[in-house]
């Protein structure tokens, strides 16, 4: 039991870097607060008539960014939407990104009751196989707003086998690549922005910006741990058929069907060509392999010129408030539809909720309730946000961030952002331009599949170890690549690499024939 937990919060782990921001659209974005609380109400009404009136006390578990000294009061207003319009009392369970990986776990392997919550794709196998969550298959009809906004397509992501274990979140789907460039550098260079698009449009430009500013670092961030924020270390050009790194991969953006080590790639050969030679002309921060700082406090500090982040269409407005400065955003991957974007964050069913059906009618109402997502979100109209004339959400007059008593912005992570308010600085309709990207996306042969590696578990964790231990160096252009890059993947080798890409083969195959 202890392995298989260390290994799911490991792996968990993998993807809080590429997680952030807002995400996509759906047809419900504009439905008023007021109507979708009437929606909700009736339909708990006709669910209480044949159910009787005996309350249901659920417990939901959510991911917040900080604990927050309102709970209470959201707690409070939550709580008098579900015994209205539900017949439920719920007990909300906030929990910061640390205590969420490190307790949920124990609380769902001891059977504890947690109607609802949040999970990454990585653990979704381990959670299946030891008997953490309920299938929600036969509970899809008590979900009938979820079922019909999301449609079985991208429900049936949120499977294995035959066994559905969530419920995506909306967010974005899409998140490819991107280098966060300082915009008054450019121009003090006279390079136009929008004429960098490429790599070698990017170290053209360190050549200039760095001339004109000698001592300022032109490319750093942190480069340490399984996804370092470099060229290699964080590209999105393949699908990772559950993994957010290279190890067994569908290459050129999952348009082939044949499982292969995206770090024996004539790609990530050129990529880690790029960093080493960035490296050399004395662009790259001489600690980022080990840095743990990320990028956006390095440039509010003021000596960095660019670095790497994922993208979205808010991601300037997003980098401009957490930088302090007028950035300019270069796509580099292209926009991808793969299963691990719907997947990504899913609300399962804990196994020792005595009530699934009024589980998922929850989750259900949250999904449809405009009020309830804004209220986990944001808090409580009128004492921590209020409506502005343009229809986002600001603090009220004479609060800010810092004396604002609840304030998350965790959207991507609740059940639908989208049926929410957007705050203020990201245009109105951020969710509409969400669902325009990700409708032009280029979408995976294996969109809709997901592997079974729980029958690799322990080849994943090696495999992870010797991640943490060469990505760093050899994408930060630290070390001579062609050496480092053999013995990489040699010790990826002998960690396992190969039963994970011979599992996803032999799966991907069975599925692809079932087509």
């Amino acid at each position: 039991m202890k392995s298989k937990l260390l290994a799911l919060v490991m792996t968990g782990l993998l993807v809080l870097g590429m997680l952030s921001g807002c995400g996509s659209t759906n047809k419900t974005s504009g439905e008023s607060a007021e109507e979708a609380a009437q929606t909700g109400k009736e339909t708990a009404e006709n669910n209480n008539a044949a159910d009787g009136d005996e309350m249901y006390h659920a417990v939901l578990v959510y991911v917040v960014a900080q604990d927050s000294q309102d709970q209470e009061k959201v707690n409070a207003r939550f709580n008098e939407l579900t015994k209205e319009q539900l017949n439920m009392e719920v007990t909300l369970m906030p929990m910061t990104f640390s205590t969420w990986g490190s307790q949920l776990p124990l609380m769902l392997a001891g059977g504890e009751q947690v109607d609802l919550f949040p999970m990454f794709s990585n653990n979704a196998s381990t959670y299946v196989a030891s008997d953490y969550l309920v299938d929600l298959t036969p509970y899809l009809e008590h979900a009938p707003y979820i079922v019909d906004l999301l449609g079985m397509d991208s429900i049936s992501c949120c499977s294995i086998g035959d066994f559905i274990y969530g419920i995506p979140t909306m967010k974005e789907r899409s998140m490819p690549n991107a280098m966060v460039m300082r915009t008054d550098c450019l121009e003090a260079a006279g390079i136009d922005p929008a004429s960098v698009k490429t790599y070698e449009d990017i170290t053209a430009a360190y050549e200039k910006v760095h001339a004109l500013y000698p001592d300022m670092i032109m490319f750093g961030g942190s480069g340490s741990g399984t996804s370092a924020a470099t060229p290699g270390g964080q590209s999105v050009s393949f699908d990772g058929l559950g993994q957010v790194v290279g190890t067994g991969v569908l290459e050129d953006y999952g348009q082939t069907t044949t499982v292969t080590n995206f770090y024996e790639s004539d790609y990530f050969k050129y990529l880690v060509d790029t960093a080493r030679d960035w490296y050399q002309k004395g662009y790259v921060a001489k600690d980022m392999a080990t840095s743990i700082d990320g990028g956006e406090a390095q440039m509010r500090a003021g000596n960095l010129f660019s670095y790497m982040t994922n993208c979205k269409p808010n991601t300037k407005q997003e980098k401009d408030d957490q930088t302090g400065y007028d950035t300019t955003i270069v796509q580099i991957d292209k926009n991808v539809m793969t299963t691990g974007g719907i997947n990504a964050i899913s609300y399962g069913i804990g196994a020792g909720s005595p009530n699934p059906e009024k589980a998922m009618e929850l989750l259900n109402w949250i999904s449809q309730t405009k009020e309830a997502n804004d209220l986990l979100n944001w808090g409580v109209e009128g004492i921590h946000w209020v409506e502005t004339e343009d229809g986002t959400a600001d603090y009220p007059e004479g609060v800010t961030s810092e004396s604002c008593g609840y304030h998350q912005n965790m959207g991507y992570i609740l059940p639908n952002q989208f049926n929410s308010h957007v705050w203020v600085g990201n245009e109105a309709d951020i969710f509409e331009q969400y669902q325009e990207v990700d409708g032009k996306a280029v979408v995976s042969k294996a969109y809709g599949f997901t592997p079974d590696l729980t029958v690799v578990t322990d080849q994943i964790a090696a495999v992870t170890d010797v991640i943490s231990q060469y990505i760093g160096q050899i994408t930060t252009g630290s070390v001579d690549p062609e050496p480092a890059i053999e013995d990489f993947n040699q010790a990826l080798y002998n960690a396992g690499l190969q039963d994970i890409i011979d599992a996803k083969q032999e799966q991907l195959d069975a599925w692809l024939a079932q087509q």
